[in-house]
């Protein structure tokens, strides 16, 4: 008989049903947040859809958090496996909230203004109102996504603007938010500033849809374009407007988001940028030969 016989007895720990799961929600989230992005930066889908998208997203990424929180707790207390799966879908899932939360900051410390005009008196009108596209969520009547998007206060990201001439610039709030913005007056002709406003526009990538009006006939010319920003492709319909008083031309600029009530400044620096390439143009351009 054998003394001090001892028996040892594996003990398997269980693995945490949180900690698979947290994973899954985490990289799902951090794919819907990238196809979302892409696919509307492509044009491929509208900024409602964007939204929805980027909402699913954000929720499976909380869910996550939540799962690995519970993870951690079930190692702590029962010692239960999953530490690093749980560790991997927190960074995950912080990874693609950091985007949404830094949005959502811009959001809150930007104005609620979506509509920017240099001339607030007589606003400066689309004569060619521009189509917007159908979106998925518009398309039809108001589902399940679009009150869901309501209830979470999301209701003024995914509203459709109108260009048309009822709709006109806010007048307090543009004061207010961008006393800078205003237009330009130049000594030349207006032909010669029409031809420094297409090359403007083309140098800077807008999308030009048309021109109204001919210059040196009519006194005002118009010419409509698109713009985007770089990240999201977030679009702005925009008319520059060019008046003939006499030996002068005045340029007027108003730029509307396509859609959502906050534009995140992105309007005002569209028109900024403008008239700063166009002062540079104008001023490097030839002057117009004087008449014999």
């Amino acid at each position: 008989m054998l003394d001090n016989y001892y028996i040892r007895r594996k003990v398997s720990r269980r693995s945490s049903r949180s900690a698979r799961y947290a994973p899954f929600c985490a990289l799902t989230g951090f794919g819907l947040l990238v196809a979302a992005v892409v696919l509307h930066r492509f044009s491929l889908i509208q900024q409602p859809d964007l939204v929805f998208i980027v909402t699913l997203s954000v929720f499976l990424s909380v869910l996550a958090l939540l799962l690995a929180v519970k993870s951690f707790y079930n190692l702590w207390r029962s010692g239960d496996t999953g530490g690093r799966r749980a560790m991997r879908a927190c960074l995950i899932a912080l990874v693609t909230l950091v985007p949404p939360a830094l949005l959502l900051g811009q959001i809150t410390s930007t104005p609620r203004i979506h509509d920017i005009s240099t001339d607030l008196e007589t606003s400066v009108q689309f004569n060619t109102v521009m189509g917007n596209e159908q979106d998925i969520l518009q398309a039809q009547k108001p589902n399940i996504r679009m009150r869901m998007l309501d209830r979470l206060g999301l209701g003024d990201l995914i509203v459709q603007n109108s260009l048309g001439t009822d709709a006109v610039p806010d007048m307090l709030q543009q004061i207010s938010a961008y006393p800078e913005v205003s237009g330009r007056q130049y000594d030349s002709a207006q032909d010669h500033v029409l031809k420094a406003v297409l090359k403007v526009l083309k140098d800077q990538g807008f999308g030009i849809v048309s021109i109204s009006g001919v210059a040196g006939e009519d006194v005002d010319v118009s010419v409509e374009a698109t713009a985007r920003t770089l990240l999201l492709g977030l679009r702005s319909d925009l008319v520059v407007r060019l008046r003939d008083e006499a030996e002068q031309t005045t340029v007027d600029i108003r730029s509307v988001s396509r859609y959502g009530r906050y534009d995140l400044g992105f309007n005002a620096k569209l028109i900024g940028a403008f008239f700063d390439a166009l002062d540079l143009e104008m001023r490097n351009a030839v002057p117009d030969a004087p008449e014999e």
